[in-house]
């Protein structure tokens, strides 16, 4: 669990370089959704109308956190909470 004051890092592409920065603020469950409407059978390239809707599911990702990071070398950034990985605790 992130939260305020916490070193986090973010890994930059796939070169191996990872941003340090300092977690700022969290906005809980900002983003995202734990549901949607769903359709279970439909042809390709057919439209999708509403009233075709069979089930409510879960969304894949479910709902995530906005989290503002003081970065040490691009400055203020808004990210997810999955994409980043606490490196040290804040007391």
């Amino acid at each position: 669990m992130i939260k305020a004051g916490d070193l986090v890092k973010f890994r930059v592409g796939g070169n191996g370089r990872d941003m340090i920065g300092l977690v700022m603020r969290i906005d809980e469950q900002h983003y995202g959704s734990s549901t949607a409407y769903k359709v279970s059978q439909i042809e390709r390239g057919k439209t999708i109308r509403s009233d075709m809707v069979d089930f409510i599911g879960y969304t894949a990702d479910g709902i995530r956190d906005r989290v503002l990071v003081l970065w040490s070398t691009i400055g203020w950034e808004y990210c997810e909470s999955p994409e980043l990985e606490v490196v040290s605790e804040c007391r």
